[in-house]
C-alpha cells in the first residue's frame, strides 16, 4: 500500500514543478516571521529597499522584453504597497477602519485578478494604454469614494483581522483558490508565480498593522515575480510556448553537438494558414501542442523542435542510413489516422502532415546543409501534392 502511494507521489510531483520554488520562498517567508517577528529595523530596512529594487528590476526587465502581462500586476502591488504605509503614516493605528483602506484593498483584489487572466500582448501597444487608463480610472475611483466616506466593504462592524475584515478576507481566498486552480491547469511559470505572490499579497494586507509582515511578504512577492520573469523570459528564449518544445535557437545551439550519422526531418502540416481562419490562433495553438504530443508518443528517443509556426524539424540520432525514411512516414500515416478534439468543437478534427527526409552525408559541412536538402525536397513535393514523405 505504501509503495502505491509513493507512485502516486511521484506521478504528481513533476505536475507541479513551476510551483517548487514560489512556495518554498512563501514557507521561508512565513518561518522568518514566526520565528524572529519583530523583525529589526535594520533588516526592515534591507527589505524595504529590496523590495523595491526587485519591483522596478522586474518593470525594467519586462519592458526591456516587450511583455505586458505580468507588467499591470507588478504594478498593481507597487501602488498597494506604497498606498498602505502612506495610509499608515497619515492615519496612524485606526488606518485599517477608513474608507481609504477598505476601498484599496477591494480594488488592489479587482486589479489583481483582471491582470492575472490577461492574455499575454506585446507591451508597446495600444492595449497598454487603454490598461494604464484603467489602473489611472481605479486610483481616481478610490479617491472619490474615500473622499466621500464610501467604503467598499460589507463586513460586520466587528474587525475579523489585523488589516482585513471579514468582506475582503473572503475576497482575498476566492482570488487565491482561483488563481491557484487555473495555474494547476495551465501549468505555466508566470500563472504559478504569480498566484503565490497573491497568497504573500493576502498575508501582507492581513498583518499589515506588523511592520514586519507588511514589509517581509510584499519583498517576498516582488522577488517571486521577479524570478518569475527571469524564468519565462529564459523560457520563451530556449522554448516555443505553445506546445513547450525547443524551439530554432536551440536547434541551432544542439545542432553542433549531433553524432556523425543521423536523419534530419520535417514536418509541415498541410493547410496550417486555412486551419488559422478556421480556429484561429488559441485554436491553431492547441492543434499543434496535440500535433507535437503525437509525434513525441510515436518516437520519444528523437530531437523534436519546433522552427517556424507550420514546420516541426524532428532528428534521429544515430539513425542508419535510410532507416530514418519509414519511421518519418509511420508518424505521417499515424496523424493522418488520427483525430483530434479542441474544446468547444464537437466534431473532431483530421490533420495531415507532409514530411521529407535527409540523411547526413560526409559531404555535408554541417546541420544546416542536410536541413536545405531536406527543405528543398519538401517544398518540391509540396507544391503538387500533400500528405507525403520525400527523400532528399
Amino acid at each position: 500500500m505504501l509503495k502505491k502511494y509513493i507512485n502516486y507521489l511521484w506521478q504528481i510531483l513533476p505536475l507541479l514543478k513551476n510551483s517548487w520554488l514560489p512556495a518554498g520562498l512563501l514557507l521561508v517567508a512565513a518561518c522568518l516571521f514566526m520565528l524572529f517577528s519583530p523583525l529589526p529595523d535594520l533588516v526592515q530596512n534591507i527589505l524595504h529597499i529590496t523590495f523595491y529594487a526587485a519591483t522596478f528590476s522586474n518593470i525594467a526587465l519586462l519592458m526591456f522584453y516587450n511583455r505586458n502581462r505580468p507588467m499591470f500586476f507588478v504594478i498593481i502591488i507597487l501602488l498597494s504597497y506604497m498606498l498602505i504605509n502612506y495610509l499608515k503614516y497619515f492615519h496612524g493605528v485606526i488606518y485599517y477602519l477608513t474608507p481609504d483602506y477598505a476601498n484599496l484593498v477591494f480594488l488592489s483584489i479587482a486589479g489583481m485578478i483582471f491582470f492575472y487572466f490577461l492574455p499575454d500582448r506585446p507591451l508597446f501597444s495600444i492595449d497598454t494604454v487603454y490598461f494604464l487608463i484603467i489602473v489611472f480610472a481605479a486610483v481616481a475611483l478610490g479617491e472619490f469614494l474615500s473622499s466621500a466616506e464610501i467604503k467598499i466593504d460589507f463586513s460586520p462592524l466587528i474587525n475579523f483581522g489585523c488589516g482585513l475584515q471579514i468582506f475582503a478576507l473572503v475576497l482575498f481566498a476566492i482570488m487565491v483558490i482561483t488563481m491557484l486552480l487555473y495555474a494547476s491547469i495551465k501549468d505555466q511559470i508566470l500563472d504559478f508565480n504569480m498566484a503565490y505572490a497573491s497568497v504573500c499579497i493576502m498575508i501582507g494586507f492581513y498583518a499589515s498593522n506588523q511592520p514586519s509582515a507588511l514589509v517581509l511578504f510584499f519583498t517576498t512577492a516582488a522577488i517571486i515575480l521577479l524570478i518569475a520573469t527571469c524564468r519565462h523570459i529564459f523560457f520563451i528564449l530556449r522554448k516555443d510556448p505553445d506546445t513547450g518544445l525547443n524551439n530554432a535557437y536551440s536547434f541551432l545551439v544542439k545542432a553542433k553537438k549531433l553524432p556523425l550519422k543521423y536523419g534530419l526531418g520535417i514536418i509541415c502540416v498541410d493547410e496550417y494558414r486555412h486551419l488559422l481562419q478556421a480556429f484561429r490562433k488559441n485554436g491553431i495553438n492547441n492543434i499543434m501542442a496535440m500535433v507535437s504530443k503525437k509525434i513525441v508518443s510515436i518516437e520519444p528517443d528523437a530531437m523534436l523542435f519546433r522552427c517556424t509556426p507550420d514546420e516541426f524539424v524532428i532528428i534521429f540520432p544515430q539513425a542508419e542510413k535510410g532507416s530514418s525514411y519509414g519511421r518519418l512516414d509511420e508518424i505521417r500515416r499515424q496523424i493522418a489516422a488520427s483525430e483530434f478534439i479542441l474544446p468547444r468543437i464537437k466534431k473532431p478534427i483530421k490533420i495531415t502532415v507532409s514530411c521529407s527526409i535527409a540523411d547526413k552525408k560526409r559531404s555535408d559541412a554541417n546541420v544546416s546543409d542536410v536541413f536545405i536538402r531536406a527543405h528543398r525536397a519538401l517544398q518540391k513535393t509540396y507544391k503538387f501534392t500533400q500528405n507525403i514523405t520525400s527523400k532528399a
